[in-house]
C-alpha cells in the first residue's frame, strides 16, 4: 500500500470505506470532521478523527485543505483525497486544481460533476445514451403560480436539483423526497420551498408503480485510464420512512444483470470519466425497464453492501493509483448467488417485522436466517463497549422511528 487516503466526513459512507481499508490492508485511516464525529465513526479504534470546525464550507475548506496538503508534502506520502456526500464532493473538485498539487483526487472536473449530478443536465445526457428514465418536468420559481399540475396523475415523486442547496435549508415540511399526492399539494410544497430561500429548480417525475425492493442501486469504479473496473447492482429492500432519510436504504441484497451492466459499462467508458459513481434505478414493470433515476459522481451511503458481497471499492481506488491493478475485463460481481450476503441497517427483527411480504423479501430473509448477512457498523475487529452502546442506542432509536414513519 503505497498510498494512504484521507477522508472528509464521518458517516457511515467513510466508515464502511476506513472498513475495507482495515480488513485489507491493517492500516488505520485519518477522517477530518467538521464537527463531532458521526455515530458510524464515533469511538472508533481504526481511524484516527481530526476535528476542523467549519470545514465542510468554503472558504474555510480551502484554506484549511491547502494547510493539510503542505504537512502531506512534508511527509512524502502519496495521499488520494475522499469526501462523503455530495459537499464534500463538490468541494473536491471546485478546488481540483490546487488540491492536486498535494493529493490525488479521483474525481472529475467540477463543470462536469454538476453536469453528471445536476438532474437536468443528466436527463438530456441519458437520453444521448439510451439510458431508460421516468417521465419528467422540470419546476422553477417562476412556477410558483397557484395552478401547477402532474400530466401523468398522482402520484408523482419531486426532489430538488440542487442537493448541497437542498441540503443546507431547513424549515417545517421541508423533506428529502416529497410524494405528491393533488394539485393542492404540488402547489403548497413548491411555495414553500422557494419561500424558504430555495433557489435551485425541481425535477417532478411519473412515480413508477412497486415497493422498495423495485428499485436498484448500480455502482461503479472507473480507473484513471477511463476503464470500468468493477461494477455491481444492488436489490433495495426497504428505505428509511422518515421525511428527511426518504431514499436512504436500509437493507439491500445483490443482484446480477449482465444487460445493465454491459449498457452502464458502456456508457461510464464513453463519458471519459474517473473514480467512483453511483445510480438509483426503478424497475417499471409496465414496460419491462430498469428506469434511471440519477446518477451520483461519487460512493453512496450504503456502499459497504458490496464490500460484504466481495467488492472491496478501496482496494481497487488504491491498486489503481498504486500501479498494482491488473488489466483484467471489467468485474461484473454478484454471479454467483451462493455467496450472496444481506447488508442491514437495521435489525433482523425490524425488518422480518416492515419489509413487504414479495419474494425478494423471502430470499432475504432466508439468507439471514441462513447467518448470511452483515453490517457496515458491526465490525469484529474494532467492536468495544461504546460502540456496542453506540449500536444498541441506534437500534432503539430506529424501532421508534419506524413505528413513527412507517407505512404500510
Amino acid at each position: 500500500m503505497q498510498h494512504q487516503v484521507l477522508f472528509l466526513g464521518s458517516d457511515e459512507s467513510i466508515y464502511g470505506s476506513a472498513r475495507e481499508i482495515h480488513e485489507k490492508y491493517g492500516v488505520k485511516s485519518t477522517i477530518i470532521a467538521a464537527a463531532n464525529p458521526l455515530t458510524a465513526t464515533r469511538d472508533s479504534q481504526i481511524v484516527n478523527i481530526k476535528i476542523i470546525n467549519g470545514i465542510n464550507d468554503d472558504p474555510k475548506f480551502i484554506k484549511e485543505m491547502l494547510k493539510l496538503g503542505e504537512k502531506v508534502k512534508e511527509q512524502q506520502q502519496p495521499t488520494i483525497l475522499i469526501g462523503s456526500g455530495d459537499k464534500y464532493a463538490a468541494l473536491i473538485a471546485k478546488h481540483k486544481h490546487e488540491l492536486s498539487t498535494y493529493f490525488v483526487i479521483p474525481y472529475v472536473d467540477y463543470d462536469q460533476m454538476i453536469q453528471l449530478n445536476h438532474k437536468e443536465s443528466f436527463e438530456k445526457i441519458a437520453a444521448k445514451y439510451n439510458l431508460a428514465m421516468p417521465a419528467t418536468r422540470r419546476l422553477s420559481k417562476a412556477d410558483v403560480t397557484g395552478d401547477l399540475h402532474s400530466d401523468w396523475g398522482y402520484p408523482v415523486i419531486l426532489k430538488s436539483d440542487n442537493s448541497v442547496e437542498w441540503m443546507d435549508l431547513w424549515f417545517v415540511g421541508h423533506k428529502k423526497i416529497y410524494f405528491i399526492n393533488s394539485d393542492e399539494e404540488l402547489n403548497k410544497v413548491i411555495k414553500l420551498a422557494y419561500t424558504n430561500g430555495y433557489t435551485g429548480t425541481f425535477t417532478m417525475q411519473d412515480m413508477i408503480p412497486g415497493d422498495d425492493s423495485f428499485e436498484r442501486n448500480l455502482t461503479a469504479y472507473i480507473d484513471q485510464n477511463h476503464k470500468v473496473r468493477v461494477i455491481s447492482m444492488g436489490h433495495a429492500l426497504i428505505e428509511d420512512p422518515g421525511p428527511q432519510g426518504r431514499g436512504n436504504h436500509m437493507a439491500i441484497m445483490p443482484d446480477y444483470n449482465e444487460t445493465i451492466y454491459q449498457q452502464y459499462v458502456n456508457f461510464l467508458e464513453d463519458l471519459k470519466i474517473t473514480g467512483f459513481v453511483n445510480f438509483d434505478l426503478k424497475y417499471d414493470q409496465r414496460d419491462d425497464t430498469y428506469k434511471v433515476f440519477e446518477m451520483n459522481v461519487r460512493l453512496g451511503r450504503s456502499n459497504f453492501w458490496a464490500s460484504l458481497n466481495g467488492v472491496n471499492w478501496m482496494s481497487y481506488l488504491i491498486a489503481d493509483y498504486d500501479g498494482t491493478l491488473t488489466n483484467e475485463p471489467v468485474l461484473f460481481a454478484n454471479k454467483n448467488q451462493t455467496e450472496w450476503q444481506v447488508w442491514l441497517a437495521i435489525t433482523p427483527r425490524l425488518f422480518k417485522k416492515y419489509a413487504r411480504a414479495n419474494a425478494a423479501s423471502q430470499q432475504a430473509l432466508q439468507l439471514i436466517a441462513a447467518g448470511k448477512y452483515g453490517y457496515t457498523y458491526k465490525y469484529e475487529a474494532d467492536w468495544n463497549y461504546h460502540r456496542f452502546l453506540n449500536y444498541w442506542r441506534a437500534n432503539r432509536n430506529f424501532s421508534k422511528y419506524f413505528e413513527k414513519y412507517f407505512k404500510a
